[in-house]
Order: C-alpha cells, then structure tokens, then sequence
C-alpha cells in the first residue's frame, strides 16, 4: 500500500514528498508522479517510487495509481483543461480502488465566483458524484506569489493587482504541504473540508508599506 502524490515535479508536490518522509512515511511507500520525471529522479535516488503520470493519458495514470492506498490530487495549473484532468485522475482513482483523495481546492470553493473557483468546485462536486473518499484541502494563496514580487515592488513602491482593500490569507508551500502530509498520515479524515490558509489575513496595501519599510531601513 502506498501513497501518490500527482504533480511531484511541481513546488507543491515535491514540498510534500518531502514532508511525508519527515513524518516517517517509508520512502518505499511513496509514489510520486509527474508528468517529466526526469525532474523528480532525485527522489528515485532516495528510494522513493517515481513513475510518469500525464493527465490527458489515462493508461498513465492507471499505472501510477495501482495498488494505491492514498492519493494526493494537486490540482493541475491549466484553468481550462483542469476540469477535463482531474476527471480522468478521479476516476482512474475509483478504478484503483483508493482508499482516500486529498484534494487541493481553493478557499470557500464551494461559494466564490471567480473562475478559478469553478473549477475547482467542479472537481468537488465529481469527486462526491463518484463517491471517492475524500478530503479537500481548501487552499489559499500562495505567499511565494507575494514574495517573488518583492524586487518589483521595492523598485516601484508598490504591489501591483486588483485586490483593492481584499484581505488576503496566504500561507506557504511548505505550510500547505505540512497539512497534506498530516492529512495523509492520519485516520479519520473522511468528508473533511479544511479552509487553509495564515494566521493574518492583509491587504496589498499593508503589505507593500511592510514591504518598503523593511527594503528603507
């Protein structure tokens, strides 16, 4: 019995490989997948499990996901495609005979109206459609999307988007990896829904006059 974490080439994905083997998962039971695995090939070297999975192949994925006890769907990066992607994985999925599909949703799916959150709600809906076994990981933003900005911004003065006085709750890939890992090491979580995200929400305002103040002194 293993656990699979689709994506594993990715930030996300390779985050939480990283965190099941802290929290002592054997790197024996860990498959992680990936489109190119010629990315991820360092975690063959460790012992980890490494086979190809690509979500337009579904035989790829039947072959990545067999005898699975686990499986992290880390939800694919193209917004038009994602729907049609994650179908094919759910059900290969179900196929396998999963015992559990974490899956990483986007915060208050189920009622935002953005573009984004359709999709990921879609997927929601198809996974109880199916009748898989799953939890969502609702994640919030990234912080990484903030701090990559940061040079931009100390050159500008300024975050740029269109958030206007939104308040933000971004945490880290590595907090959101931590809580896949805990999630998948531990029983009981069937039918959960966590809304993930930092202790303090902010605003692009507050962030940018941190950000300046800090990049001044």
């Amino acid at each position: 019995m293993s656990i699979v974490v689709t994506g594993a080439s990715g930030q996300l994905g390779r985050l939480t490989v990283e965190a099941l083997l802290r929290r002592g998962v054997p790197a024996a039971g860990i498959v992680a997948t990936g489109r190119d695995i010629a990315r991820i090939k360092t975690f063959a070297e460790r012992g980890v499990a490494v086979l190809q999975a690509d979500f337009e192949d579904p035989q790829s994925l039947a072959a990545a996901f067999a005898g699975a006890d686990k499986l992290l769907l880390i939800s694919t990066t193209s917004v038009d495609e994602r729907v049609a992607n994650h179908h094919r994985a759910i059900d290969a999925a179900v196929a396998a005979g999963v015992s559990l599909v974490a899956y990483t949703s986007m915060t208050h799916a189920d009622t935002a109206t953005t573009i984004l959150a359709s999709t990921h709600r879609a997927t929601e809906e198809y996974l109880r459609e199916r009748g898989v076994p799953s939890v969502l990981l609702r994640n919030s933003w990234y912080l990484e999307n903030y701090t990559a900005q940061l040079p931009a911004a100390v050159q500008h003065g300024a975050f740029i988007g269109a958030a206007g006085e939104g308040r933000v709750s971004a945490a880290s890939r590595v907090d959101y990896a931590e809580a896949a890992a805990t999630v998948l090491t531990t029983e009981d979580r069937t039918g959960a829904v966590y809304e993930l995200g930092g202790d303090e929400a902010f605003a692009l305002a507050e962030l940018a006059a941190t950000t300046i103040a800090d990049a001044s002194r």
